[in-house]
């Protein structure tokens, strides 16, 4: 047999990953937490005449969507990319095929990122178009080149985060927990400090890249100076490398562990 991985057998099971995730009672879960921003944006446009639509912007898109929706999205999927497999008693299946172990995680990872950042990218672009229709001042000339631009710093954060929680969840079995008190505490709490620790979270470096790219005019509660903070194109390879170090991690530590199947009895 060839050493090389079947990009056939790869494709299909990227194909399989993507049709599970579109399936699952998870994703309409995730859907309607996603449609909330948008909803609040439209009843706080009616029903208090004036709000200007950049300070709903800030409010929804800057700061509701990335911080709370995007990491648990990533979270959910991410961190059962092998425990729902184990769960279900279909791991067995997968690792029976002639495909390397650490292609088989990587590929899955790679479908589950899609699925995620298409979730970010869609209701966020959403979020912006409520905006736009129900703000009290025109907001629609500059959404597209906004929504893009928002989109690609989603994306990014989606890379970091998906690596981080899918390695989190080989290493931890209780990975939902520990990614919630990850969420809060550090990408939360910490962020929001003005301290040099804050540079340890992802979201520290997704705030001064929608301060470089996006200048939002609330921009200054976040408390970042922008002549001492890093350059966007530090930001970017630091979102970009803590995902691919963090994916490659895992992907080598499938490899070479061992796993307990459950069978009909649960034992």
């Amino acid at each position: 047999m060839s050493r090389r991985p079947d990009l056939r057998a790869l494709a299909a099971l990227f194909v399989l990953t993507l049709r599970q995730h579109f399936r699952g009672r998870r994703l309409l879960v995730l859907s309607l937490l996603f449609a909330l921003p948008g909803v609040l944006a439209a009843v706080v446009a009616v029903t208090s005449r004036g709000a200007p639509a950049a300070a709903l912007e800030f409010a929804f898109v800057f700061n509701l969507i990335p911080h709370a929706l995007a990491p648990l999205a990533a979270l959910l999927y991410a961190a059962g990319i092998i425990q729902d497999e184990v769960e279900e008693q279909t791991l067995t299946y997968l690792l029976l095929r002639p495909l390397p172990h650490w292609a088989l995680y990587l590929v899955r990872l790679l479908a589950t990122l899609l699925v995620t950042t298409f979730l970010c990218v869609v209701f966020t672009t959403a979020t912006f178009a409520v905006i736009a229709v129900t703000a009290s001042e025109p907001a629609a000339a500059g959404l597209i080149g906004r929504a893009w631009k928002m989109a690609v710093l989603l994306a990014l954060t989606q890379v970091a985060y998906c690596g981080v929680f899918g390695l989190l969840g080989l290493l931890m079995r209780q990975s939902f927990l520990a990614g919630v008190v990850y969420i809060a505490a550090l990408e939360g709490l910490l962020a929001t400090i003005p301290t040099v620790g804050r540079r340890l979270t992802m979201m520290y470096y997704f705030r001064v890249l929608v301060l470089r790219w996006l200048a939002p005019a609330a921009g200054r509660d976040w408390q970042i100076d922008l002549v001492t903070a890093p350059p966007a194109r530090t930001c970017v390879l630091t979102l970009l490398t803590v995902g691919i170090v963090s994916a490659l991690l895992a992907s080598l530590l499938f490899a070479g562990r061992e796993f307990r199947m459950k069978t009909p009895e649960g034992t």
